[in-house]
């Protein structure tokens, strides 16, 4: 499922191949992806000059010199890339962005969980609000994750995936940096020192740069995208196999129906 990395590397991916693309026509191959909107509606509005190709949490914006963006929300499998012939896009292709320029901007989504969405740019504070704040921010400062966790008796890993405490981190890198940060996920939110919380921060920050890094090193071509479990990863998707630090092995447990990896010795 992608999360802020894969997120990232798509904006990135779509500015090096298609910066300030034209949008002259969408084709919706799956109605249910611009729900409730409409086609039509998503068809008025989803076209002009591309000028700014961005991320919040785990959606990519393309905003438009229209004064309207186009929002993609990526869902489980969605995955967003420039095509050179749109006339034989890849086979789970739901949406396609014709440009003026030749090629188009396609969305592959396998699972159709994805959306596509216009939305007035005077409107995203609004649409966004909800959001908590994006940890790969420069203001983003660890006083700012411990107070969003002030009053609240959750574990660690299920603050970190409530999108409205702190933005774009999943089950993969929620994980992966709680493994960093040496700390068990299994920790009430409400025990940590400021030590920790500082530790924490750091953690979030270092794993994310250091994922959208690897995605770019083990990729060539756009529509490459490795899902986060193939790479190298210190515990999620690991269990059974030794620890990175100490060698004992990885512990999997289920918790609220998803999976945890963490190691039982290294966090505490």
């Amino acid at each position: 499922m992608p999360e802020l990395p894969e997120a990232e590397y798509m904006v990135r991916r779509l500015q090096e191949c298609a910066p300030h693309a034209h949008i002259r026509r969408v084709r919706i191959l799956r109605d249910s992806l611009v729900a409730p909107q409409g086609v039509l509606h998503v068809r008025r509005y989803a076209r002009g000059t591309v000028q700014q190709y961005a991320r919040r949490a785990k959606n990519v914006l393309l905003h438009l010199d229209t004064g309207w963006t186009i929002r993609i929300q990526l869902g489980m499998t969605g995955h967003c890339y420039w095509i050179a012939n749109p006339s034989a896009p890849p086979a789970h292709t739901r949406v396609l962005f014709l440009l003026a320029q030749g090629g188009a901007l396609a969305l592959e989504d396998a699972r159709t969980f994805g959306r596509v969405q216009v939305h007035r740019q005077a409107a995203l504070g609004q649409v966004f609000r909800a959001y908590g704040p994006e940890p790969l921010d420069p203001e983003f400062r660890w006083t700012d994750l411990r107070d969003a966790a002030a009053g609240l008796r959750l574990p660690l890993k299920f603050f970190l995936m409530d999108q409205r405490r702190i933005a774009g981190l999943g089950n993969i890198w929620a994980a992966e940096s709680l493994f960093a940060a040496r700390l068990a996920p299994q920790r009430g939110v409400d025990t940590l020192a400021d030590a920790e919380w500082r530790a924490l921060h750091a953690a979030i920050r270092r794993t994310l740069r250091r994922a959208i890094q690897h995605t770019f090193r083990v990729t060539s071509r756009p529509e490459e995208f490795p899902e986060a479990d193939l790479l190298r990863l210190s515990v999620y998707g690991r269990a059974d196999a030794p620890c990175r630090r100490c060698r004992t092995p990885v512990r999997r447990q289920v918790e609220g129906g998803r999976a945890t990896y963490f190691c039982a010795v290294c966090q505490h």
